[in-house]
């Protein structure tokens, strides 16, 4: 049997903190340090998308995480039943960039999760279906 977890939450902020610690616990024998803050800055970035953006930051919904570790990966999926988000929110952007060339008068406020999520993840994916929302981050294990 394959080392897991499986937490359900309320669309509350400040329940992510404790989620992303857990899914951290659980990848603490498979990733390095820098690998496994990264999982955590994953993990709550993802959630809090979900609770700020899915269900406009209303608590009383509720967030499911799965997490299982495998020998060569972690696999998280964040379910929820909040609007569906569009498919363009998973295209790439590198916000980052127009750090690098100077331009931080054109950096938005918000709206720079999606980006660190695919910068912190090795896979990241989305589906909806009957209503259930599947947001599924992977990172690979360092062999």
């Amino acid at each position: 049997m394959r080392p897991s977890l499986c937490l359900k939450i309320d669309s509350d902020l400040e329940s992510v903190g404790l989620v992303a610690k857990a899914v951290r616990a659980l990848c603490s024998n498979g990733l390095g340090p820098e690998a496994l803050d990264e999982v955590e800055l994953g993990v709550a970035e993802a959630i809090n998308n979900v609770i700020k953006h899915g269900y406009a930051g209303r608590k009383g919904s509720s967030v499911e995480i799965r997490a299982v570790l495998s020998i060569d990966r972690v696999v998280i999926d964040i379910l929820d039943q909040a609007p569906a988000m569009p498919q363009t929110a998973l295209e790439a952007r590198d916000p980052w960039s127009r750090i690098e060339s100077g331009q931080t008068e054109d950096l938005p406020e918000s709206g720079m999760g999606m980006a660190l999520i695919q910068m912190t993840m090795d896979e990241v994916s989305y589906s909806s279906d009957a209503g259930i929302n599947q947001l599924r981050l992977t990172k690979l294990l360092a062999h």
